[in-house]
């Protein structure tokens, strides 16, 4: 019982100063986003040389092994390189796209999805699950409200497909 007058009284205190701090949003100080931006450049340069370091051991390696497979690997790591930027490119243009299509997907609006059958439907689903709860829940109302239930989903998966 104490345990539980303690909680009370610490969700009480904490309720009251999280009511009191301001909504605006929290900014960091320049120094730890200077901080954080040198943190990446860091590991990100930490990465590409740990990358140019493999590829040049496995370059040295291929060509100790034999003349021909090491120029069959240079071969690949340069078709990889090409392959990769070509995907990158591609990434690109296709989020620049997904991102156009975003925008006008929002501007159509939503107003056209929720119809008057639709609207009739919800109000029977909400009528039988009244008729559910004062009836305590008698199997095949349940039933009824189940079966009402899954063809409003379909017609309204329908419309937002249209």
């Amino acid at each position: 019982m104490i345990n539980g007058i303690i909680k009370l009284f610490y969700s009480e205190i904490v309720k009251t100063k999280m009511k009191s701090m301001p909504n605006k949003q929290y900014s960091i100080r320049d120094e730890y986003k200077e901080m954080s931006n040198i943190a990446m450049k860091v590991d990100s340069i930490f990465m590409i040389s740990i990358k140019v370091i493999l590829t040049l051991f496995l370059i040295v390696m291929s060509l100790r092994i034999n003349l021909i497979f090491g120029i069959g690997t240079i071969l690949i790591l340069g078709t990889y390189i090409l392959y990769k930027i070509y995907i990158e490119n591609q990434f690109k243009n296709h989020v620049k796209n997904s991102v156009g299509n975003l925008k006008n997907n929002i501007e159509q609006g939503t107003q056209y999805i929720v119809t008057d059958k639709i609207k009739q439907k919800i109000n029977a689903l909400i009528s039988l699950l009244l008729i559910g709860i004062f009836s305590n829940f008698n199997y095949i109302i349940i039933g009824c409200f189940i079966l009402v239930f899954m063809f409003t989903i379909k017609d309204i998966y329908s419309n937002i497909n249209k």
